[in-house]
């Protein structure tokens, strides 16, 4: 019977890091989606397991029975800290947590998660009393800590791979603690049928005793090292990785997988060496494997390249596995042996859960210190190259510790240091550049990843980690649209809020506008620090005038937690995919926003189609819907592969006047003038339509929500590029069948927004064609385009020739530009309407000046 023990303590795995990975994403939730989150939750999550560690080190004549009831605490803790989190995502939790101090926030989740992880960190003390003796702590104690690491790469699977998408959040938890309750049931009706072990040691075990502070010492400091390694390589692996929470999860169980074969390979290598020696050489293999493992895989990527998917989620993660593998499984297999061996080093015991649970319980909270230091101390302050080259240098001395004081193996020490040195991981690069023309302007590392400025031919370019671009200078009137469009719509707006900095210049709107005050919330402090210092000139110095008030935080969190009320939301651009951003388009965000508007007040989301597929969009749609009663879509742009729309939500919409709108776009200051609002037909194309008047467009999409986080688990999945560069993309030729679509059902239907005059009728029809026309000419496709150049100059004379005098047009056509090359912007979008009367005349059939091409 003993060994279904095994088994249980398995499970106790699974549910331990299924619920590490639930609780992340509850408390992203409620404390916002922060790197000091995470930190937060993690901290306390070692500091619960190091707790019961700690205190379950007593001995017990009934370990088996005790284990029981530590499972069924850990399963009441986790349905306990399920309603905690619920209590804490209320709006009145939420308002006394944004105004809490730092104290209070940790004292929130310590609440939600202590009583299972105490309960869950005195398991291995306790069960190993019934399964080892100090004789065979070695092998049988290390195995059962290799059987829980595999039980916790389950469940960490379980819960990044789908558990939540599909049956739910709140049910993975109590799935979660279905597990934990079925192994303390299953511990109990076995019970303690053999006595427990003795704890006694046969005389000459192990021949060099080292002191239990040593010991301590060593455990607590390569637990920091550990944890503090997780955190750095999740760093360097967001450097290639499209990030998703499927990327995230094959790292961690990679990583996981290795310290489970660690701590069992140390159980076979036990019978031929001494633990102490074992332990030494594990921690310089460590050392030299931490450093060849950031060379390796700068190799492996090609210099840091885009690691994107190619024909499939599986085919992606197996990549990412091995790529995982061979890069830090080394040193993770390495650290998973020392601590095994620093409990079979442990001298004079009372009992084996004495060794355990103390030197557990050192490791754990070495943990803690590390992974902080590590995160928002040492990246910060000498980067993720200069961190990796320190923690070497720390797992040498550590070595060094272990070692005899006479012994043949220090010179080896010695010269691995040497050895590490000279690889120097400070030369290993951290920025990828897509041309040999680019310059690093400046780089920002911090605990949210590292934020890169650079240059190419004029461009200025804002990314975080590598290949998160956050905006350019060149798409300046672009950007700065995403803001114009939401505010001009608003009658009388006085505050706007915008969620999401960037390079500042979609916020620039407001002050340009006028607005009397604007709340412009960034995540990632290096993002603000990059848009005052270096797009300064692009966002008019936004962030240095009296009236726009910056606000550092998660932009759902401050919404639920302010008081203050907007007549306007702007919410930006963000990557589906990311963890924790896939929750900026679910129902409660959007409930969230309209709580925040003021009476008459809109919101508006945008949306990268280049970065969602046909069902995405839906989904979003749906979800938006599903909380304003009218809904309207705005193009942000006409390019073919890039396209940029936006939502807009209202309660009460008002008729609009484009001639004011026209007005108010006029009295823009130079640096803010966009040609598309200079006539009110070019305001006109940018409107696509009242969506809120054909629902069933989207009725078969269901709803985003927090419990069912659709977007961020169905994003990655459904972003496949194959080996031909397809995508599955909802731009180009899909996209214009969708305009076409809504066009014909909106034909015959009272808009609530636009007057019906010919003119707006005509220039709404004119966009749709410019658009066809970008698809066209990407396509190469001349006659059609031609075509459609023809019916844009019919339709909407009066705006090709405002283009045609307007001498400060800067608007962009772009096709597509591939991550890999980031391709030169294309001619601009009305210098090609420009030419459109002359070149109608050179144009005939399928014949096309290639000259004109787009590049």
């Amino acid at each position: 019977m003993t060994r279904l023990l095994w088994l249980c303590f398995c499970l106790s795995g699974a549910a331990a890091l299924a619920l590490e990975m639930l609780w992340m994403r509850s408390a992203g939730l409620v404390l916002g989606a922060t790197a000091i989150t995470a930190a937060t939750v993690l901290a306390c999550y070692f500091t619960g397991l190091g707790l019961g560690s700690s205190y379950a080190r007593r001995k017990s004549t009934r370990p088996v029975f005790r284990y029981g009831c530590w499972e069924l605490g850990a399963a009441a803790g986790a349905f306990f800290s399920l309603v905690v989190f619920s209590a804490l995502a209320w709006e009145p939790a939420q308002v006394w947590l944004s105004t809490a101090p730092p104290a209070g926030r940790v004292a929130a989740v310590l609440l939600a998660i202590l009583p299972t992880t105490f309960c869950l960190g005195a398991t291995l003390p306790t069960l190993a009393q019934a399964l080892a003796s100090m004789d065979t702590i070695g092998r049988r104690a290390s195995l059962l800590y290799a059987v829980n690491t595999v039980g916790g790469v389950i469940g960490a699977a379980a819960a990044g791979f789908g558990l939540p998408i599909w049956m739910g959040v709140r049910a993975s938890y109590l799935v979660a603690a279905g597990a934990s309750l079925m192994a303390g049931l299953s511990a109990i009706l076995i019970g303690d049928r053999n006595k427990p072990l003795p704890a006694t040691r046969s005389v000459g075990t192990d021949k060099i005793s080292v002191s239990r502070a040593r010991l301590r010492l060593i455990a607590a400091g390569t637990g920091a090292l550990a944890l503090g390694l997780e955190v750095l390589w999740t760093h360097l692996f967001a450097q290639v990785l499209h990030n998703s929470v499927y990327s995230f999860t094959a790292v961690i169980l990679v990583f996981l997988v290795a310290l489970a074969i660690g701590a069992a390979l140390f159980a076979a290598i036990l019978r031929i060496a001494e633990a102490k020696t074992i332990a030494a050489i594990a921690l310089v293999i460590a050392s030299a494997a931490n450093v060849g493992g950031l060379w390796l895989f700068v190799y492996l990527t090609d210099g840091l390249s885009y690691f994107g998917m190619r024909s499939g989620l599986l085919e992606y993660l197996l990549r990412i596995t091995t790529l995982a593998a061979v890069t830090i499984g080394p040193c993770a297999i390495a650290s998973g042996m020392v601590l095994p061996a620093l409990w079979t080093s442990w001298d004079e015991p009372t009992s084996v859960a004495l060794p355990l649970g103390d030197l557990s319980a050192a490791s754990l909270f070495g943990g803690v210190v590390g992974a902080v230091t590590i995160g928002f101390l040492a990246i910060p302050i000498i980067g993720v190259r200069g961190t990796l080259l320190v923690t070497a240098v720390i797992y040498l001395v550590f070595a060094d510790l272990l070692a005899p004081a006479q012994s043949r193996f220090k010179p080896f020490v010695y010269a691995v240091l040497l050895a590490i040195v000279l690889a120097n991981p400070v030369r290993a690069p951290v920025v990828h550049f897509f041309s040999k023309d680019a310059t690093l302007q400046a780089i920002l590392e911090g605990p949210s990843g590292i934020v890169t400025v650079t240059k190419e031919n004029g461009n200025l370019q804002l990314r975080q980690d590598n290949f998160y671009v956050l905006g350019n200078s060149v798409r300046a009137t672009d950007e700065r649209r995403q803001g114009l469009i939401p505010i001009l719509l608003h009658p009388k707006p006085r505050h706007v809020s915008f969620v999401g900095l960037a390079t500042g210049i979609t916020a620039s709107a407001g002050p340009a506008l006028g607005i009397e005050k604007t709340t412009v919330i960034e995540l990632v402090p290096e993002v603000a620090a990059a848009a005052a210092s270096h797009f300064a000139n692009w966002n008019s110095r936004l962030l240095e005038r009296p009236d726009v008030r910056l606000v550092l935080d998660d932009g759902r969190r401050y919404l639920a937690g302010s008081r203050d009320r907007f007549d306007v939301i702007v919410s930006d651009l963000f990557v589906p995919w990311n963890p924790g951003t896939g929750n900026l388009y679910a129902r409660e965000m959007y409930q969230t926003a309209a709580r925040r508007l003021e009476s008459g007040g809109l919101f508006c989301q945008w949306l990268p189609l280049y970065q969602l597929t046909r069902e995405q969009f839906d989904i979003i749609v749906r979800t938006f819907l599903s909380v304003f009663p009218h809904v309207s879509l705005w193009r942000d742009d006409f390019y073919a592969e890039l396209p940029v729309v936006g939502l807009v939500g209202q309660f009460t919409p008002k008729p609009l006047d484009l001639t004011e709108i026209q007005e108010r776009a006029v009295q823009l200051p130079d640096w803010a003038k966009d040609p598309l609002f200079s006539t009110r037909q070019g305001i006109a194309m940018l409107y696509v339509g009242d969506i809120s008047a054909v629902p069933d467009l989207f009725a078969a999409a269901p709803i985003n929500t927090d419990n069912r986080p659709l977007i961020e688990f169905l994003a990655p999945r459904l972003t496949r590029v194959n080996l031909t560069k397809k995508s599955d993309w909802f731009t180009g030729e899909s996209l214009g069948i969708f305009y076409d679509n809504l066009q014909s059902r909106l034909a015959n239907i009272s808009d609530p927004l636009m007057p019906a005059a010919a003119e707006v009728n005509a220039a709404r029809r004119a966009g749709t064609a410019l658009y066809h026309y970008t698809v066209a000419v990407g396509r190469h496709r001349d006659a059609d385009a031609a075509r459609y150049q023809a019916e844009v100059s019919r339709l909407v004379p009066e705006f090709v020739s405002a283009g045609a005098d307007n001498p400060k047009t800067n608007l962009d056509t772009r096709e597509e530009q591939s991550l890999v090359t980031l391709r030169q912007q294309q001619k601009i979008l009305l210098q090609q309407l420009e030419q459109m009367q002359r070149r109608l005349d050179k144009l005939s059939g399928a014949e096309k000046d290639s000259g004109d091409r787009a590049h």
